[in-house]
């Protein structure tokens, strides 16, 4: 068997690799963390060679892309190489990019990574080098790992997250957009955001919640409450949420717990059983938030548990997420993954993890 190359995706969520990770600063061995916009940070790897033949002079490229649940090439941007020699131990190393990555401003640095590994002798390569055009599937490459999930501060909520979503360019696209909410992070992941240190706790239940909209919309806290003041979070039965004006869209669902595997052990073959996005929350019932202030366009069409996307080959178009996180409380976070779905079928997606600290990073206890 010759080598066989591997950067690990995420579980159970393929697009939130913690073989990637940042280094904020000038120093490549300081602490993992969030990077910052316009202040250079540095980017590692993890990858291993489980083949029976050593992989030496393997080379490892990092990109950057704008948030997207789906990255081609000649959309993520080229950030620098590192060259390793893997040899049969499963253990595998860390690599480092010499190269310093400097986040753009655009949504306060909040970038997709992503790594792809070219090996001699690899079992199964990918090519050298990639063509224009060629899809980054993880699921699918063992090669390619991306890391696609950042923090968002509970007290800094007022600007949307802005997410790409882009046709092929040969091919014309109906995308669907669902919000899932919940799940835990690993120790590991908490470190390689620079959570570690904080202490913080799961939300025992949805606290937060989230607006799709291809309109820019904001987002922030009492985003989400009614008119009179009221928390718009709905009872178990719905009846606690006003029916929206005729001209509005019941746009998204929402879940405290995963309700079904997001691509994270068949990939992006995943055919769902029922309408994507339709996730139930823990008492059955389907609790969907209305959109506000969003027309219909050419490119777009709501439905009661997401946003559907229609694209041109070769166009895209912007989906605004606006959060707000009015029941988070101190010590907490949640989880937030915005899935993007074609043909039935996951094709990528962003987490995001809102967190109300009882302390800043960095700020002693």
């Amino acid at each position: 068997m010759p080598a066989h190359i591997t950067i690990r995706d995420g579980s159970p969520y393929w697009w939130a690799s913690t073989d990637i990770w940042v280094v904020p600063g000038a120093d490549p061995n300081g602490v993992p963390g969030t990077p910052v916009a316009g202040q250079p940070a540095y980017l590692w790897a993890h990858a291993a060679n489980t083949g029976s033949a050593l992989a030496n002079g393997t080379r490892i490229d990092f990109y950057w892309a704008d948030p997207s649940a789906q990255v081609i090439v000649g959309t993520a941007n080229p950030i620098g190489s590192a060259f390793v020699d893997l040899d049969l131990d499963p253990a595998g190393q860390d690599v480092l990019c010499l190269v310093p990555w400097v986040p753009v401003v655009v949504n306060g640095g909040h970038e997709c990574l992503l790594a792809a590994a070219h090996g001699p002798d690899d079992a199964s390569p990918i090519p050298d080098p990639l063509p224009n055009g060629y899809v980054f599937d993880p699921p699918a490459h063992d090669q390619i790992a991306q890391r696609n999930i950042t923090v968002l501060m509970a007290s800094m909520l007022a600007s949307a997250m802005v997410i790409s979503v882009r046709a092929l360019p040969r091919r014309d696209k109906q995308a669907f957009i669902s919000v899932e909410y919940g799940g835990e992070l690993n120790q590991r992941q908490l470190m390689l955001l620079g959570l570690d240190k904080l202490a913080l706790r799961p939300a025992p239940q949805r606290a937060v919640r989230v607006a799709l909209s291809l309109e820019p919309i904001c987002g922030g806290r009492h985003r989400h409450r009614h008119a009179d003041g009221a928390d718009g979070a709905d009872d178990a039965d719905g009846a606690g949420d006003a029916a929206p004006p005729a001209d509005q869209e019941q746009v998204l669902a929402v879940s405290v717990a995963k309700t079904y595997a997001a691509g994270s052990e068949v990939g992006g073959d995943e055919t769902l059983d029922r309408e994507p996005g339709a996730a139930e929350d823990d008492t059955g019932a389907i609790d969907s938030a209305a959109l506000e202030g969003a027309e219909h366009s050419q490119y777009s069409q709501y439905s009661q548990h997401g946003l559907r996307v229609n694209l041109r080959r070769g166009t895209a178009a912007a989906v605004y997420a606006a959060f707000s996180a009015d029941g988070l409380h101190p010590g907490q976070y949640q989880l937030v993954h915005i899935i993007e779905r074609s043909q039935g079928k996951v094709v990528g997606g962003v987490s995001y993890v809102v967190v109300q600290p009882d302390r800043q990073p960095g700020e002693a206890p």
